[in-house]
């Protein structure tokens, strides 16, 4: 049987999920005050095929990785992004023995319409610090500083623009991080977050072209194994 096309979400739903993405609230975790443990994460898709990679780095080297493989079910809307790409993203850092102490998402955090992009909902679902960096800028204007170009939005500093091998990234706050923590970790942390996003697109792209060099998907899972390393 031949599926239908896929419809974009109607205008309801757009509404319906957008006002629920603007009530979520969990009690947050701590970011550590020394971060070594970090993760990115990224998926790549041919059609609703999809393929996340979480790569976690270890003091700057690389630990382990992560893959997970699916079929997406909801089309793309911008501002909910979360909708088609987070359950592929979040599954991917679940398959990981260790437990990051930062997720990077190649997606927005609060540089985002309601203040919660994907790098939010999805950190906040793991229950681990997180911050989105993306590629393209999604609301707010760059502002120059003495420092940081900030990224500002209804009056607030959502964010800031950070350059790397000659391109931007635009670096926001996802869960449990907030601004001045985010500059510490642009500061700090910066390479090793980019090389571990650079490594996860690499290998979600070349899975998603090669699916029978790839491990097979672990099982969805809902948390980690008891030898999963603890804060």
């Amino acid at each position: 049987m031949t599926q239908s096309p896929k419809q974009r979400l109607d205008p309801a739903e757009t509404a319906f999920f957008g006002d629920l993405q603007g009530l979520l609230l969990r009690e947050e975790v701590s970011l550590p005050h020394d971060v070594s443990r970090i993760c990115a994460v990224d998926a790549a898709y041919q059609g609703d095929n999809v393929v996340a990679v979480a790569s976690l780095f270890d003091h700057g080297r690389l630990k382990e990785a992560s893959s997970y493989s699916g079929i997406s079910s909801l089309p793309y809307q911008s501002g909910l992004f979360y909708l088609r790409e987070g359950p592929f993203v979040v599954q991917a850092v679940r398959g990981l023995k260790a437990r990051p102490q930062l997720v990077c998402f190649d997606a927005q955090g609060a540089a985002h319409p309601r203040f919660r992009g994907l790098a939010t909902v999805a950190g906040m679902v793991l229950g681990i610090p997180s911050v989105g960096i993306a590629k393209s800028l999604l609301v707010g204007v760059p502002v120059p500083t003495g420092g940081l170009q900030k990224i500002v939005y209804r009056g607030r500093t959502v964010g800031f623009v950070n350059w790397s091998n000659g391109s931007r990234r635009y670096w926001s706050p996802g869960y449990a991080v907030d601004i001045k923590e985010l500059a510490s970790l642009i500061r700090d942390h910066a390479q090793t977050c980019q090389s571990a996003m650079l490594r996860s697109h690499r290998m979600a792209t070349e899975r998603l072209r090669h699916p029978f060099t790839a491990e097979a998907a672990p099982p969805a899972r809902r948390g980690y194994d008891e030898v999963s390393i603890k804060e």
